[in-house]
């Protein structure tokens, strides 16, 4: 499910936001809990098959927000590539007459109404072609460079001599400092994802960038699956493998019913983080 699905290019629907701009609105709704609400009363996304369902979705979707996709999701399960009408017909294609449109947010607000490739008709046959692939070196420089904003200094074989460890508390200068232990850049970002996901879900106690609030899991299983829910969406989207989004992998195929989490604040932090991996604007 990580790779491109053939057919119509997806470009970006939206203008993206990048680290230093104004919340996007998904994040925005992070309080509403609308996902977690959802499954609270209909059960939806508890059961381990559907909640795989969505997170496969979301990581194939990666030209939307993690948030718009599984909002995508909801309305449109089968959908492959979605676009507004007029985008459609920048492109040489026409919305089918009484076609159904999905909502999805739209950064400035309020919303955008999207239709599916498979409801639209035209003669174009050769879609654009893809945007060249961010390598994880680039995704780790950047996220490390945008981090330190955050109060997190990185440390570690690129980054300084430290020794080898995790997410620790920091002293005077950060809040928290992570050492990165030695190896390829993709091994390093998917550990950097994970324990940057622990800190902006709040695991870790109150950080001005998690809005001041301590939000400590139900239990470990709970944290773990959470966080490695973040890494699974952000280094499935990058083609970035990840021991933790194994474990969520894992999880899902030997329990019924996904532990106590929140799908908005899963969705939100890997928004966030994956705006954190492009470069500053020069």
């Amino acid at each position: 499910m990580n790779g491109r699905s053939a057919g119509v290019h997806q470009t970006p629907l939206f203008p993206e936001w990048l680290p230093g701009d104004e919340v996007p609105d998904a994040e925005q709704l992070e309080e509403l809990r609308a996902f977690d609400e959802l499954a609270a009363v209909t059960g939806r996304y508890r059961s381990s098959p559907a909640f795989g369902r969505l997170l496969d979705f979301v990581i194939r979707m990666r030209e939307l927000s993690p948030y718009n996709a599984a909002l995508l999701y909801l309305q449109k399960p089968e959908a492959r590539h979605v676009r507004s009408a007029a985008e459609w017909y920048a492109l040489g294609r026409s919305v089918h007459p009484g076609a159904a449109p999905a909502l999805l947010l739209h950064p400035g607000g309020p919303v955008r109404f999207v239709f599916d490739v498979t409801e639209t008709e035209g003669l174009r046959a050769d879609p654009p072609p893809d945007p060249p692939p961010v390598s994880p070196q680039e995704l780790l420089r950047a996220t490390v460079e945008h981090v330190r904003r955050l109060g997190v200094a990185v440390t570690g074989p690129l980054f300084g001599p430290e020794p080898a460890g995790r997410l620790r508390r920091g002293e005077e200068g950060a809040a928290f400092v992570l050492t990165l232990e030695e190896g390829d850049a993709g091994a390093q970002y998917a550990v950097l994802v994970y324990e940057l996901a622990r800190y902006l879900l709040g695991h870790l106690g109150p950080c001005e960038a998690c809005s001041g609030e301590a939000r400590p899991p139900a239990d470990d299983i709970s944290g773990r699956f959470e966080a490695g829910a973040v890494a699974a969406v952000v280094c499935g989207r990058a083609g970035v493998p990840t021991e933790d989004g194994a474990f969520v992998r894992g999880y899902l195929q030997n329990f019924a019913e996904v532990p106590e989490i929140s799908l908005d604040r899963i969705l939100a932090v890997a928004g966030r983080i994956e705006r954190l991996g492009r470069p500053a604007r020069g």
